[in-house]
């Protein structure tokens, strides 16, 4: 019997909510919501380390993390003003590896003089330490191209992606009590990234013609990566200025940390157009569908710096730093769905579910690739983003 009360107040509850709110749109609004944010990146998947042992944290995206926003809103007949302030802090990925090859940082992986009888791995992008270690110096002791220089097998790679989002905007729009809303705002966004890839592992280096090493009967001298070579590639060296040493030679053996780190900002600065309307607006209930759309100037930049550091017998180090910047166009629109419970005539509970998508920003996994012949470094600003994920707060009227 007690199903028979199931579908009248089921009726009554839904007539209730779709009841036209009848009091005013005017006075002052806040809201304070937790954010639970996810992203994806059109990151390019260029592998750091190519070979047996392929390592490549570029392209990942992230998982949802925690950001918050901050809303502060003013409604008179005529129009609505509001303000607001959304960041996600720290977007992180991370991954491992340790190799089960050598590392060379030349054209010697398939030299079987030196590769152990497998092929080892190399750099998949364009390095300094490359450059290095095949540069000719026929008129020295400093030929490197007499030998091989490499990490041997059992190096350890990482690789760690971060982001930061953070953007404001300011609107003004048609009065609240009207169903459908447009207007006009200004927004600013930060986008900034950082992207490092390290690996460190025990340098070696052997004869190309024949793998003989210190102490060999036909031995090539130089039996390392010598100070010459390193600053002749354009590293500058930040600590000590000696180079590198064999595992045989008397001031070996030296364990290298490489590191290839990228950072980049976005600075969006423009206008955006803005539709709301209401699917429910009662006085227990809202629902609305939210837009934003908007063209905006980037002023972008970006750093790759290269750093190759020894520790144990030898701790020169050595950095190179390069640096781009441009001005461009970006493109960002965003549309979500939003819902509001009525607690009391002054609070609310507000929540739902939103997309933005960002095209036109630099991002900090596809700048490495962008490094050429003679450190010649050309930003890559035309990559997009897309966060989406959920949002839950609390609104205050006054």
């Amino acid at each position: 019997m007690q199903r028979t009360f199931v579908l009248p107040g089921l009726i009554t509850a839904i007539a209730i909510l779709l009841v036209p709110e009848t009091a005013t749109a005017q006075g002052i609004r806040g809201r304070a919501d937790w954010m639970f944010l996810s992203r994806n990146n059109d990151s390019v998947s260029v592998p750091y380390i190519t070979g047996p042992d392929t390592f490549s944290g570029s392209g990942v995206d992230f998982g949802y993390e925690s950001g918050y926003r901050f809303m502060l809103g003013y409604g008179s007949p005529s129009y609505e003003i509001e303000a607001q302030f959304t960041a996600v802090d720290n977007w992180s990925e991370q991954s491992f590896a340790t190799l089960t090859e050598e590392l060379f940082f030349d054209n010697n992986a398939a030299n079987a003089f030196v590769n152990g009888g497998t092929p080892g791995n190399v750099f998949g992008i364009m390095t300094a330490l490359g450059v290095a270690a095949e540069d000719p110096f026929t008129t020295t002791l400093d030929d490197e191209t007499l030998e091989s220089e490499f990490l041997i097998p059992g190096a350890n790679a990482s690789y760690r992606y971060e982001s930061e989002y953070a953007d404001v905007e300011i609107n003004i729009t048609t009065p609240r009590c009207d169903w459908f809303r447009f207007g006009l705002g200004y927004r600013h966004v930060d986008l900034d990234e950082r992207a490092g890839f390290a690996i460190s592992g025990l340098f070696d280096a052997l004869d190309v013609d024949d793998g003989q090493t210190v102490g060999g009967a036909s031995n090539d001298d130089n039996d390392g990566l010598s100070n010459a070579a390193l600053e002749e590639a354009g590293f500058a060296a930040t600590g000590g200025a000696d180079g590198f040493d064999n595992i045989l030679n008397a001031a070996g053996p030296d364990t290298l940390t490489i590191g290839i780190d990228a950072q980049t900002t976005n600075r969006l600065d423009g206008l955006q157009g803005v539709f709301e309307g209401s699917i429910v607006d009662s006085p227990y209930f809202l629902l609305d569908l939210t837009a934003r759309l908007g063209v905006f100037h980037n002023n972008t930049s970006a750093d790759v710096t290269e750093t190759v550091a020894g520790s144990g017998n030898d701790t020169s180090v050595y950095t190179r730093s390069l640096r781009d910047t441009d001005n461009t166009y970006a493109f960002l629109v965003g549309t979500g769905l939003r819902a509001g419970i009525k607690l009391t005539d002054n609070a609310r509970i507000h929540t739902g579910y939103e997309f933005i998508f960002i095209d036109g920003v630099a991002l900090a996994p596809n700048q490495p690739s962008r490094v050429g012949p003679g450190g010649v470094f050309n930003i890559d600003n035309g990559s997009n983003i897309l966060i989406h994920g959920a949002r839950v707060g609390l609104e205050l009227v006054w």
